[in-house]
């Protein structure tokens, strides 16, 4: 039941209490319960007055009554002054907040409220967001002049010499002789090398027979067909080369090896091939697009590359953030200084915002909202008078009746 049902029943219970004793006050006992149901009443209907003075007009009566209504530009004056300059001033805020230690917090979210998580999810939406705004064209248009300066000052014609002289030596020489013998029967097997050798055997053929019947017929004698003499020169080459790789004129090959890389590597035109290309490649080449699609299909996405290593190198710091006591201690005082400086700074903003949060109730509602929040120990109120005129009637009438018997 509520606290207003159970005052208005104590009321009631008083008046027909009152009304039911009225002719029952013959003897001593019976007296003494009818003026304590009349004090009862009389206190019960003095505080329900009292207490509905507050909120409304009780009975119409307009003086000193509806008080929250006629006196609301003073109170809510009050209401914002001590909420504003007392409950959340600077000091008050911050007496709070000094008792916590913040980093410590800090790092018990990371570790047990999902703050890594969430880490990860904002600086992920975050930086592909960014990164997928990005117009790659023109950042393409932006890189390439450092690309091609780049490639410029790469001093390729002086590391080439360098790097002829380096497999010159013995120990290079042997291991790039191997791989060039084991490529070399790689490429002669390739298909493309054995067409364009067959193209060639072709061309000799038709200029060898050319108007001479007799040699054409002694060459479909012996039954060389153009792809027979590609298979026999094949063959022929990858027994020599099968005899080089065994050891056979293995030195002779190194040592000739060895003198054309350094004859190249000496070589001052070499130089020049190498600087001349490099300004013609600078002249012509334009890698826009090409590295615009690469930013693209690598650096754009949901899941791009970079996302990963990104991820890891956020959990790095958390790991290291929740190891060091220094860090959280840094990372408290840091926050905790910031909010006592914008709270200084901003503290003007709070009685407006109280304001503006009151004034959005209109008197009816502002009523409501505030009987609704105390009317529970408003109606105790009205009880405890019920209760109290009662015991005070009954106190009342017990003295008077032992005055009368003593002094008559």
């Amino acid at each position: 039941m509520q606290k207003k049902n159970k005052a208005n029943l104590a009321l009631g219970i008083s008046a027909a209490g009152f009304l039911g004793t009225m002719g029952l006050t013959g003897t001593f006992p019976a007296a003494m319960v009818h003026h304590g149901f009349l004090a009862a009443t009389i206190g019960g209907l003095a505080d329900w007055f009292a207490v509905t003075a507050i909120f409304h007009r009780p009975l119409g009566i307009s003086y000193r009554t509806d008080i929250l209504r006629r006196n609301r530009a003073r109170i809510m004056d009050a209401l914002v002054t001590f909420a504003s300059e007392d409950l959340l001033s600077t000091d008050n805020i911050m007496q709070v907040v000094e008792k916590q230690n913040t980093g410590t917090l800090l790092a018990e979210y990371f570790l047990h409220r999902g703050g890594r998580e969430k880490v990860h999810e904002v600086v992920n939406t975050v930086l592909l967001k960014a990164v997928n705004g990005l117009d790659s064209q023109r950042i393409a248009q932006e890189l390439m002049p450092a690309i091609k300066q780049g490639i410029s000052s790469f001093p390729l014609e002086n590391i080439l010499p360098e790097v002829l002289r380096l497999l010159a030596m013995n120990k290079h020489s042997e291991r790039l002789l191997g791989s060039m013998l084991l490529v070399g029967e790689q490429i002669i097997l390739s298909p493309a090398l054995q067409n364009a050798i067959l193209a060639h055997i072709r061309m000799l053929r038709e200029n060898y027979e050319k108007d001479s019947a007799g040699r054409a017929l002694i060459i479909a004698s012996l039954g060389l067909s153009d792809e027979k003499i590609l298979s026999l020169l094949v063959e022929r080459m990858k027994e020599k080369l099968a005899l080089w790789r065994s050891g056979q004129d293995h030195e002779l090959l190194k040592s000739g090896l060895m003198a054309m890389l350094i004859s190249l590597s000496q070589d001052e035109r070499l130089k020049d091939i190498l600087l001349d290309r490099k300004e013609q490649l600078l002249e012509h080449i334009d890698l826009t697009d090409y590295l615009a699609r690469w930013m693209e299909a690598n650096l754009k996405g949901d899941n791009p590359f970079w996302l990963e290593q990104v991820n890891a190198y956020t959990d790095e710091r958390i790991d290291e953030y929740i190891r060091s006591a220094a860090w959280q201690a840094k990372f408290d005082q840091m926050l905790k200084d910031f909010l006592r400086s914008e709270l200084s700074k901003h503290h003007a903003l709070i009685p407006g915002i109280i304001r503006e949060r009151l004034n959005e109730f209109s008197d009816d509602e502002l009523v409501e909202f505030v009987e609704d929040k105390v009317q529970d120990d408003l109606q105790m109120i009205r009880i405890n008078g019920s209760i109290v005129g009662a015991l005070a009637g009954m106190g009342l009438y017990i003295l008077i009746a032992v005055a009368e018997r003593m002094w008559g």
